[in-house]
């Protein structure tokens, strides 16, 4: 019946959208909206810095995208993560621009459920498209521009922030989605995240740029704040299910608010994205730890 239901979904128009919006420093953004995205409450975004190209955007608006970066070329695709969303016209843009795609830890292109995507992936991003990629060093050089890569696992395990040392920018796909602790996928370690923010917040840039449409300046007091909150609820989350608590009974009582749309949204996806994850993982993650 789900997969019913998708497939009726999906056969109606995207309606995508797409924005560009020079953001100075070089940096230019590309701000990708459809239906799914509006009913989700986030753009997609993906920049270029100078002739590298970070991120391309989500595949159900690959037209719109092709259009928006005709005329310049691309000497390199760097992709934060390789997750659908991010990656869905890499395929279409690497033979336009004749240029090598890198990832971090290219091994695991199709982990993370991009062997089989979910129906509700399909229907919010569209597939992505099988390509090959070279792995990611220290460095992307390009033409006009350099970024430094910055290992950011947790959300993925091919997750990089990419920092551009002169306007001292870093781009972080969706290592900062929202503030706080909050829902995860199955397989994300919060643990991880936690010392990727760090990590980035160290770097004290002085601009940040997600994969879903923030741009903060002056982010480091944000980036420490969100770890501290993942690692408090972590704690707290740990401490309730050693008492005999269930995940469930855990997402009461530390996520107390929005219990309505959490649960729409583990629907919606099958589990595969909800709070009651984000216990499960950190127990998980934290045995692994002792």
């Amino acid at each position: 019946m789900m997969k019913g239901i998708f497939s009726r979904l999906n056969a109606a128009s995207q309606q995508a959208s797409i924005n560009v919006e020079d953001l100075g420093d070089g940096i230019t953004a590309y701000r990708l909206h459809s239906r799914w995205t509006r009913m989700l409450g986030f753009e997609v975004s993906f920049y270029r810095v100078g002739d590298l190209l970070v991120d391309t955007g989500f595949a159900h608006a690959r037209p719109l995208v092709l259009q928006a970066l005709e005329g310049g070329a691309i000497s390199a695709i760097c992709c934060t993560h390789h997750h659908e969303d991010h990656t869905g016209n890499v395929v279409a843009l690497a033979e336009r621009h004749g240029c090598p795609v890198f990832v971090f830890q290219p091994q695991f292109l199709d982990s993370e459920g991009l062997d089989n995507l979910l129906p509700y992936r399909r229907l919010f991003w569209g597939r992505p498209g099988d390509f090959a990629a070279e792995a990611m060093g220290s460095r992307i050089m390009g033409r006009h521009a350099e970024l430094e890569v910055i290992p950011a696992p947790g959300h993925s395990q091919t997750h990089v922030a990419l920092f551009e040392p002169v306007s001292r920018t870093v781009f972080v796909g969706d290592l900062y989605v929202a503030p706080g602790a909050s829902a995860v996928m199955t397989y994300e370690n919060p643990y991880l995240l936690a010392d990727s923010l760090r990590r980035v917040a160290a770097l004290e840039p002085r601009r940040m740029l997600t994969g879903h449409g923030i741009d903060a300046r002056n982010p480091v007091d944000r980036l420490l704040a969100k770890a501290r909150s993942i690692e408090r609820a972590a704690a707290r989350s740990c401490h309730l299910v050693e008492e005999g608590e269930r995940p469930r009974a855990v997402v009461r009582r530390i996520f107390p608010k929005g219990q309505r749309k959490d649960r729409f949204l583990e629907w919606v996806t099958q589990g595969e994205f909800s709070r009651a994850n984000f216990v499960r993982a950190v127990v998980k993650h934290g045995r692994e730890g002792d």
